[in-house]
């Protein structure tokens, strides 16, 4: 008798974690996540875009061999370019080769 309390209670134990998997398993492929819906629908393709990421290979300062990937939007590529222009520019300006810190 113990021997059939201890099967049923097995074969119930089995049932429910069964149906709580499938359970379980139907609420993540019945809903995808919201994120991965959106980054697939609002990917830009636009090479003109601001919001558009483009990489470039810059080499590394003191190695003639090794090289580093820099990806930036093309906003952020405008804003490096606007401050390296400024800082050419005002070394030019004041004839040194440092730029003033604010003093």
């Amino acid at each position: 008798m113990t021997r059939d309390v201890i099967i049923a209670g097995l074969a119930a134990t089995l049932v429910f974690s069964l149906s709580s998997a499938n359970v379980a398993a139907t609420e993540t492929t019945d809903s995808p996540p919201a994120s991965s819906t959106a980054e697939k629908s609002k990917k830009i393709t636009d090479r003109k875009h601001p919001d558009y990421v483009r990489c470039r290979t810059e080499p590394v300062l003191g190695s003639n061999a090794k090289k580093r990937r820099v990806c930036l939007t093309n906003k952020q590529w405008a804003e490096v370019s606007r401050d390296g222009n400024a800082m050419a520019r005002d070394m030019v300006e004041s004839g040194t080769s440092r730029p003033n810190q604010g003093n």
